[in-house]
């Protein structure tokens, strides 16, 4: 018989861990397994506009291609077609922030939590005992804003999780955690 505590205490213990770290605002009312997250880095925010400044200037080169088209043949609607890239831009600059402050991560005694998404969320939570591996990334915009990306594959199905935006301290950290545990969580069986 093992001392381990019932499922049940497990979880109830795990959603009174307070987050450590730097907070990020915002209303987590809505978002399922977010109360006990910690956030990834705000940096990422930034980050994510620096790496997808190129992405930005072909949709505004496409917006004003749209236009100029328009007023050299006189055909109005060729201006209308600029619209779609326009949208895609203004989403991409308005819910960056938002898509950032979704991602959030646990590390509980047993297993660790992973969710991120706004309109679907995903929660993804593995057991220390299934890791099969642990990565860390650093692109070289991650890596000027101090960031990684910390790469968690299971022996389950062999599925990874992504979680990034991490500062590259705590991605060592939980890369040591996961591996520290997951050996002796194998030693145990």
């Amino acid at each position: 018989m093992t001392s381990d505590p019932d499922p049940a205490e497990r979880s109830a213990t795990a959603a009174h861990i307070e987050p450590t770290g730097s907070t990020l605002h915002d209303d987590r009312d809505g978002l399922l397994g977010a109360d006990a997250l910690r956030p990834v880095s705000a940096t990422l925010i930034r980050a994510r506009y620096v790496a997808s400044i190129v992405a930005y200037v072909i949709w505004v080169l496409m917006i004003a291609g749209a236009i100029v088209v328009a007023v050299l043949t006189g055909w109005w609607w060729m201006a209308a077609i600029g619209v779609l890239p326009l949208l895609i831009l203004l989403q991409s600059l308005a819910f960056t922030p938002r898509r950032v402050r979704a991602i959030g991560y646990l590390d509980a005694e047993e297993d660790l939590t992973i969710a991120s998404g706004i309109m679907f969320r995903s929660v993804h939570t593995i057991p220390y005992g299934r890791v099969q591996s642990v990565k860390i990334d650093e692109g070289p915009v991650d890596r000027r804003y101090g960031l990684a990306k910390l790469t968690v594959s299971t022996a389950a199905d062999g599925s990874t999780v992504v979680l990034p935006g991490l500062p590259k301290q705590e991605a060592e950290r939980l890369r040591a955690l996961l591996t520290d545990r997951g050996i002796s969580t194998m030693a145990a069986l």
